[in-house]
């Protein structure tokens, strides 16, 4: 699992002191930041090769400003092209929202690949104990 450490800032705040609905996903693509090099051949985004097919966010409390988040990110799903990643933002030890996001590898041609078997055993250390088996 990748953790990143979100401070949040007063202009994610909305009109009653919550970080606005809308800031989630992005502290989510954040959390992913470990998880994309994995897929960078290069270190650059050149020949970026995912693309996100699906995603969801639910919301179970409030997040607030002035608390340190905490986001994980999960591998739940390793399919022949596409990879399903489980992620949560918890704030002070409470879990606040959670999501999934699915994305798909896509060859030069843009069209759905194989995940290179590299890549699959880098992402199969981060599933879940249950799936590994």
């Amino acid at each position: 699992m990748y953790v990143t450490q979100i401070e949040p800032r007063i202009s994610e705040t909305d009109v009653v002191g919550h970080i606005n609905n809308t800031v989630p996903p992005v502290w989510f693509e954040a959390g992913r930041n470990e998880l994309f090099r994995v897929f960078m051949s290069d270190g650059t985004l050149d020949d970026w090769p995912m693309i996100v097919k699906a995603y969801s966010v639910v919301f179970e409390r409030e997040l607030r400003y002035g608390s340190v988040a905490s986001v994980e990110c999960g591998v739940e799903r390793i399919g022949t092209t596409s990879v399903t990643l489980d992620e949560r933002i918890l704030q002070d030890g409470e879990i606040c929202v959670t999501g999934k996001t699915t994305y798909v590898h896509v060859g030069p041609d843009g069209r759905p690949a194989p995940v290179p078997a590299e890549i699959r055993a880098e992402l199969e250390r981060h599933l879940p104990a249950e799936e590994k088996r």
